[in-house]
């Protein structure tokens, strides 16, 4: 251990003249435009990473290789990597390592005071001839030490301008630093560290997106119109400023914690993540054909080679991932509709995106991209987890493990940049808004599967099921289990701000209406949203749907029924699955189709309605239906319910004591069973009640059981007490019956009062059903 608590090992005289011959490849001249070009080769080497993700040059300052320093020695070398014109020498990276690096060791209160007290407390006897340190002399060493430390703040402000306007502490310590140049009548020291012209980050403390400048001229908020690359840029925009308000405290926590828990920014980021993955699905399979599914994908694709132009290999990743995803990739029927070309295209990104090798394929992409990026996350974040698995932040004697900082470095260098650089995309704040509520969908990965099955059954009927395969090719595993929710709060501003969005482009009269036709192109953004009929009707028509209240539909939707339809569809997740059970109904009221919307016809048996949402369509449109079972409500405690709770109650308390093992007195329990079986059967089958001529077997009507024993069935105490108890709680589930017997009879003489009323019903539309004489009859 050497001097100022640094552990340090000099070089060999050959790894000496290695590190010079690197320096002078490098440009040996001192010149400013030399040294500015060794900065620029050094921050691409900090940007180049290995196959596995680690840095695995070595550290070097003034010829020593660093493994370990104390908080003050790094300090002293930040300011040695200066010179006394502000230059670095030398290794430029390292001070930006450790800028960008400290607070995940200190805070930067703690290391700015570190600067002052080196600016206050330099000996002064490094001036060798007797010096009065007066504050102008240039050739006094101790201005020239005091200078290089104001350099080296400001090379901190200049790179990392956020962190002084963020932390209200750092800012106080570096006001405290101005004072003292000024008692030192310094004015250009003064200069070098003043923070008052910082612009404002305040917008990282968000965490939604603001909104920028409107645009004058008209767009689209079609799926189906949009070009590729349109789509590409807005999904782009709307990534990079969720993406760039994540701080490098979130990226910490995520890093030693494990956990999204109060961590805002980066959850919403993994649940753009996995919503856009999952929009991608779903829009694919709300297509009824194979064609049209085989277009949607094509077009996804051609989305996917504009993100990978952008340099957005985030959203590149959550789109790729959709369409290798199981639920699409079994879809042999559509896959036989895609294009050579686009199957190749697709080959190719799910390779360049596969996690062999570490991701080797895409770290080699992104080491050579230029400019404006979007890494993708996880794969980042997974660097950050084994990297503070896999190395201490201290090492013996509680020095600062300067290892682990530089390799920390080269990930967070990555994730960082995208704050200082934005992408040359004029954002459509519309399509934005649009796109912000069509990925906030609520369906689980079993449901999207179950939705394939339905659109490509399995091609043999005795196949076993297929599982869903665990494991991806791209999709990535670190956002799995995010799923997009919203606060209500949140929820709803951004549901007005896409309605708004959509009366603005589509509401060409401005009476806050739009039509049917409208609608429907819309509506291409939403997989499986309702049908027009839906949305377009008044608080009575959508409850009772009868023929006074539905001709108060005006064929029109206004902005507040779309702005109740989406926030009450976010609200209560209503995505409880896809299949219907369909029976064919007579109805006696007027019933429109649920995906037609149009009027069910005929006498008897109009149409079909699901038992469970009570939807009803066309017999034509039922394989057609693309909208989640909503199960009406719990009826547990209904009559009915009760019944076949009990009955299941039943058939498992048979099923488990068929397969308990046998016991040393399993006959006479057996036997016991089978006669009480026998005897609730006799007793069953022998009672009925008549009402209004319907016959209605009753279990629990008044009737004394009478059990009688004969002389060679003997049982022994213990079991006599078991039947007991048996027969005891016979009883008590008979009362039951009974109870729910009497509701019965209330519920029919209740349904008769129906019929009634259904009839009347119907004379009174066969009066509104005009038949007109035809000319020439009377």
């Amino acid at each position: 251990m050497k001097q100022y608590g640094v552990e340090m090992a000099r070089f060999t005289s050959a790894k000496m003249n290695k590190f010079r011959r690197k320096l002078s490849s490098l440009g040996g001249s001192t010149d400013k435009d030399a040294v500015v070009s060794k900065i620029e080769l050094q921050n691409r080497r900090l940007s180049s990473i290995s196959a596995n993700g680690m840095d695995e040059e070595k550290l070097i300052v003034k010829g020593q290789l660093i493994k370990a320093a104390s908080l003050e020695k790094l300090a002293m070398l930040c300011v040695d990597c200066f010179d006394d014109a502000g230059e670095l020498h030398d290794n430029p990276f390292f001070p930006r390592m450790v800028f960008l690096m400290h607070k995940w060791f200190v805070s930067s209160e703690e290391l700015a005071a570190l600067f002052i007290n080196l600016y206050q407390t330099r000996d002064k006897s490094i001036c060798k001839s007797p010096c009065q340190h007066k504050p102008l002399d240039q050739n006094c060493r101790l201005n020239r030490f005091k200078t290089r430390v104001c350099y080296t703040v400001r090379s901190w402000i200049s790179e990392f301008p956020m962190h002084f306007d963020l932390d209200p502490s750092l800012a106080r310590e570096i006001r405290s630093l101005q004072e003292l140049t000024c008692k030192d009548s310094a004015n250009n020291h003064k200069l070098l560290v003043d923070i008052s012209n910082l612009p404002s980050y305040d917008w990282m403390r968000a965490v939604s997106v603001r909104n920028s400048v409107k645009r004058s001229h008209k767009v689209s908020l079609v799926f189906d119109h949009l070009e590729p690359h349109e789509l590409a840029e807005q999904i782009t925009v709307l990534e990079y400023k969720i993406f760039r308000r994540i701080s490098f405290s979130d990226f910490r926590n995520y890093a030693i914690h494990g956990k999204l828990q109060d961590n805002p920014r980066l959850e919403r980021s993994i649940m753009l993540f996995n919503g856009l993955s999952l929009w991608v699905q779903c829009m694919v399979l709300s297509k009824s054909t194979p064609q049209y599914r085989a277009q949607v994908i094509t077009k996804f694709v051609n989305v996917a080679k504009a993100l990978r132009q952008l340099q957005n290999f985030n959203s590149l990743m959550a789109v790729v991932g959709g369409l290798s995803h199981s639920s699409i990739a079994r879809l042999t029927k559509t896959a036989s509709h895609l294009p050579a070309e686009i199957n190749k295209a697709l080959h190719e990104m799910t390779e360049m995106l596969s996690s062999n090798g570490n991701f080797a394929n895409y770290r080699k992409q992104l080491s050579e991209c230029k400019g404006f990026k979007i890494p993708i996350l996880g794969v980042h974040l997974k660097d950050l987890i084994a990297l503070h698995t896999a190395l201490h932040d201290k090492v013996e004697n509680g020095l600062l493990n300067i290892r682990k900082m530089a390799q920390l470095a080269v990930v967070f260098n990555e994730l960082i940049q995208l704050q200082s650089t934005s992408p040359d995309i004029e954002a459509n704040m519309d399509l934005i808004n649009t796109l912000k509520v069509s990925l906030d969908l609520q369906y689980s990965e079993e449901e999207i599967y179950e939705l394939s099955l339905a659109r490509e059954p399995r091609e043999s009927a005795s196949a076993p099921p297929t599982p869903i395969p665990s494991e991806k090719p791209v999709f990535a595993d670190w956002a799995s289990g995010i799923t997009p929710t919203l606060d209500s709060d949140t929820l709803k501003k951004h549901v007005h701000a896409m309605v708004e969005a959509v009366y603005k482009n589509y509401d060409h009269d401005r009476d806050g209406y739009i039509s049917h036709q409208e609608f429907d192109s819309i509506a291409g953004n939403f997989p499986f949203i309702d049908s027009f009929g839906i949305l377009d009707a008044d608080h009575f028509a959508r409850q009772l749907k009868t023929f006074d209240e539905v001709k108060h539909v005006d064929g029109m939707i206004s902005k507040e029924e779309m702005k109740m339809y989406f926030i009450r569809a976010n609200c209560h997740a209503l995505s409880c699955g896809f299949r219907h059970d369909f029976v064919e109904t007579t109805y006696f009221k007027p019933t429109y189709c649920e995906h037609c919307s149009g009027l069910l016809w005929g006498l008897i048996k109009q149409g079909w309605k699901c038992r469970d949402c009570a939807i009803s369509c066309h017999k034509h449109c039922k394989e057609l239906v693309v909208v989640e079972c909503r199960p009406r409500g719990s009826v547990s405690s209904g009559p009915q319910s009760s019944n076949t709770s009990l009955l299941q109650d039943t058939d498992t308390s048979r099923a488990t004591s068929a397969d308990e093992q046998p016991s040393p007195r399993g006959t006479e329990r057996r036997r016991q069973s089978s006669r009480l079986r026998h005897l609730a059967s006799v007793h069953q089958s022998t009672q009925t009640v008549k009402d209004s001529g319907i016959s209605l077997m009753d279990s629990a009507s008044s009737v004394n059981l009478n059990l009688e024993y004969n002389d060679d069935e003997v049982f022994v105490d213990e079991d006599v007490s078991s039947l007991r108890d048996r027969l005891r709680q016979s009883e008590e589930a008979r009362a039951k019956l009974a109870s729910e017997n009497k509701m019965l009879q209330t519920e029919l003489a209740s349904a008769h009062d129906r019929i009634k009323l259904l009839q009347s019903h119907i004379g009174q539309i066969r009066q509104h059903t005009c038949f007109t004489d035809l000319p020439g009859t009377k």
